[in-house]
């Protein structure tokens, strides 16, 4: 495998950083642009990135990142250009429909050439590109119009009918996923000659393999269908093998140094946390605060959550800015998380240890993180 880093030191040599995102939701919230409109109107992601961003920065402070200009941001781009349906609901995200009845189905049809700047959606969204670029002349536009990994991109070409197919006709799910991850490199490539670069660019978090759905496989499948396919996509233009996958199984946590990830972003994953993660393998990885957490949440927990985090060895804590948090209450959390991630990484810069770091928790944290989490 090329570039397999050495597993040894590249946790210790990784240190520890944080960010905190915002999510387009929160542009549109603030900005008051209906969702529908944002996703299909140029002039309306236009105001919410114009209003939007000056609103994040006013009401959280300057560490928040802003985000760059985009087009909305939809990783169902690579399965509209081969016919797959998007639904833009008034009040809702982008929903997608299977496109195959079979896998049969599908593998004849994967087998055709696909001009994926000219099928689906792709003409409409480039050209929404385009307009946005004019008006934002003095910042590069990323292209928002996105893709999956492999297992969770057959999930949605196939749909149940995909699991099922597993344990029935696993010959066919190889030959699937082998075409279909194919194209999905293919259709990587047309994204980075839109973008002018070489490779997929790691912001946004586009230069990491998405693949949610391989965490409902088996752990003892990983070999067969979920590890080959993975490795087939990271040979293509990407340039560092980064992976989110959420809600994966301590057992599964063994294949990511197989596969050679250098960095592992867990997103909301309900049976790990950081101390099973740093024990299951020597990978580095985030560990994010979600939107939905914070409610509950004083000021204090958010700072336990972060030394605790730190304490029991991720690399980076992060959390983003959404749509349910643009209020003062969230506004005052988050900047606890700034102020105690800052003081982490101060702390383990100057050489202090993760075991005296998490002398930062208090005790209700300690009894909080990770036994009573989350709540």
């Amino acid at each position: 495998m090329p570039g397999k880093p050495d597993y040894r030191t590249l946790r210790s040599d990784r240190g520890f950083t944080w960010f905190v995102g915002t999510a387009s939701s929160a542009l549109w919230t603030l900005a008051e642009i209906p969702i529908r409109d944002y996703y299909l109107s140029p002039s309306a992601c236009i105001e919410a990135y114009r209003k939007g961003r000056p609103l994040v920065r006013d009401l959280f402070g300057p560490d928040v990142r802003l985000p760059p200009v985009c087009t909305p941001l939809i990783k169902y781009g690579h399965i509209s250009t081969l016919g797959s349906t998007l639904t833009f609901p008034v009040e809702g995200e982008v929903v997608h429909c299977p496109l195959f009845a079979s896998l049969e189905e599908g593998i004849t049809h994967l087998q055709r050439p696909v001009e994926f700047g000219k099928d689906g959606m792709a003409p409409f969204y480039l050209e929404f590109r385009k307009k946005m670029q004019e008006a934002f002349p003095e910042e590069k536009v990323r292209f928002g119009w996105q893709w999956e990994g492999p297992v969770t991109t057959a999930w949605e070409l196939v749909g149940p009918t995909f699991m099922y197919a597993l344990f029935e006709k696993p010959n066919l799910v190889r030959r699937f996923l082998e075409l279909s991850t194919a194209s999905i490199v293919e259709f990587c490539r047309f994204f980075c000659d839109v973008e002018k670069s070489g490779t997929i660019e790691p912001e946004p978090d586009q230069g990491r393999l998405c693949d949610d759905i391989a965490a409902m496989l088996a752990p003892d499948m990983w070999p067969d269908f979920v590890l080959p396919y993975w490795d087939l996509f990271y040979r293509g233009p990407v340039a560092v093998r980064r992976l989110h996958c959420e809600d994966m199984k301590p057992q599964q946590l063994q294949y990511l140094e197989q596969i050679g990830v250098r960095d592992y972003d867990p997103g909301i994953s309900p049976k790990l946390n950081p101390k099973i993660i740093a024990a299951g393998t020597r990978v580095p990885f985030g560990w994010r605060l979600g939107s939905f957490h914070y409610s509950p949440m004083t000021c204090k927990d958010v700072k336990d959550f972060v030394y605790q985090a730190g304490a029991d060895g991720a690399s980076y804590a992060f959390t983003y800015v959404e749509s349910a948090m643009c209020e003062e209450t969230s506004a005052r959390k988050v900047r606890a998380f700034i102020s105690a991630a800052k003081e982490l990484e101060r702390l383990i810069d100057s050489g202090e240890s993760r075991e005296e770091i998490g002398r930062n928790v208090s005790p209700s944290g300690r009894e909080k993180f990770w036994n009573h989490w989350p709540e």
